[in-house]
């Protein structure tokens, strides 16, 4: 991400379009980034349902309960597996929310100079209409 400077409203128009372009297209690539981590995390919850099921059949016996059961789950190394993949998954949305929600207020900010200067346009036309 472009540093976003704290003296916004020195910088001139053109320098401040082009910040708030960069900034709207990072936000743009944040929100396509978080889309898929979500997906991915969606996916891993999946197949980690998918796995925990498919161990406790596998183990399931007579006399089992479902405590003895679950208990030998979470000892299963590709639950495990499935598990940490979920994290990972959960870690990466996290993440890219955090970059999408950066650059969403970077381009608040930016915004904010933006309509403030345009604000200012009609009253400078004004007063320079009757300056000679």
């Amino acid at each position: 991400l472009p540093e976003l400077p704290t003296n916004l409203t020195d910088l001139d128009d053109g320098v401040l379009m082009e910040l708030f372009a960069q900034y709207t297209s990072w936000q743009n690539f944040a929100a396509v980034e978080q889309a898929n981590a979500e997906v991915t995390e969606a996916r891993a919850e999946a197949n980690q349902r998918y796995i925990e099921a498919n161990a406790m059949v596998k183990g399931w016996g007579a006399k089992d309960k479902v405590t003895v059961a679950k208990a030998e789950l979470a000892q299963d190394p590709e639950v495990e597996k499935a598990r940490q993949g979920v994290l990972e998954a959960y870690a990466r949305r996290k993440l890219t929310q955090v970059v999408y929600a950066n650059c969403e207020r970077s381009v608040f900010v930016i915004s904010r100079e933006l309509s403030r200067r345009i604000g200012n346009v009609g009253y400078e036309r004004r007063s320079m209409r009757w300056n000679p």
